[in-house]
């Protein structure tokens, strides 16, 4: 058999990246509601903030912030 011995790891790793995918999912579920909400608010404060937040993430292609976020967590690593 090709993955001989290796059934037990690929298990523990196939639970783990779901575990991972379905935490995820809802911690951007959370902020996006907490993003959206703050966007709607009557406080201008809020609503200020929120705006700037989406125009900057906006504004900033996905590749970039990926590299930025990448190398932020490795110099923070070391």
């Amino acid at each position: 058999m090709f993955l001989h011995g290796f059934g037990p790891l690929l298990w523990a790793g196939a639970k783990e990246t779901l575990a991972l995918a379905v935490l995820s999912l809802a911690v951007s579920v959370l902020l996006g509601l907490l993003g959206a909400s703050a966007k709607l608010s009557r406080h201008g404060l809020l609503r200020g903030i929120a705006t700037a937040y989406t125009t900057l993430i906006r504004s900033v292609p996905d590749l970039v912030l990926m590299l930025l976020l990448f190398s932020s967590i490795a110099s923070r690593s070391r």
